[in-house]
């Protein structure tokens, strides 16, 4: 298994808001693992989830882990019953991979797709993420990586928890050199304390 031992949820949704602290962000239940935080690493998961931890590791190593103030990399349990309003990322720098591990079977849904897309009727799914207007279903083992500077919500109408692994990578229109000076340029401001705690 990833995990050798069970974990707690280590993030305050309800209270901080993700990066959306002025305001909760969620109705329902959502519980955060994280292994980075806002850039930085927990190693109390590394050390519970040792095999997850290495492969994150090694995408660091291969220069695709988004490594700023702004990088996260999490297991995010929706509870049953629960959603994730619409918001929007703070930036177009990273690319957000979900990577789907349990995901409630659908039943038939009643609702339509809250898409300006006429042409996509189906209904929407028991659970799912909608991108702008795109609609999607998750699919366990199947990732769906978006760009989450656009507006985006989440849902799980089923009874059951809805559990995936968050990851954030690098945009790939961000050129190599380009990401040592956005790191530079984030590391100046965290050190002036514009942003996040000071080092």
């Amino acid at each position: 298994s990833a995990c050798s031992q069970p974990l707690e949820p280590d993030y305050d949704v309800a209270s901080k808001g993700g990066e959306h602290a002025e305001d909760s962000l969620h109705s329902g239940t959502w519980d955060w693992h994280s292994y980075i935080l806002n850039g930085k690493r927990n190693e109390k998961f590394a050390a519970r989830c040792p095999k997850t931890a290495q492969v994150v590791d090694d995408l660091e190593k291969e220069g695709m882990l988004f490594g700023t103030p702004f990088g996260f990399c999490f297991f995010s349990t929706l509870h049953g019953k629960s959603a994730i309003k619409a918001h929007s990322g703070p930036m177009n720098l990273r690319l957000r991979m979900h990577l789907p591990l349990v995901v409630p079977k659908s039943k038939d849904a009643s609702s339509p797709s809250p898409n300006n897309n006429t042409q996509d009727s189906k209904p929407r799914p028991t659970t799912g993420i909608r991108v702008a207007d795109q609609t999607r279903e998750w699919h366990e083992g199947s990732s769906v990586v978006l760009d989450d500077s656009y507006v985006h919500e989440v849902w799980n109408d089923s009874e059951e928890s809805r559990i995936l692994f968050l990851l954030d990578l690098w945009h790939p229109d961000v050129r190599i050199e380009e990401r040592e000076k956005i790191r530079n340029m984030f590391d100046y401001a965290q050190g002036k304390g514009w942003i996040g705690a000071s080092k």
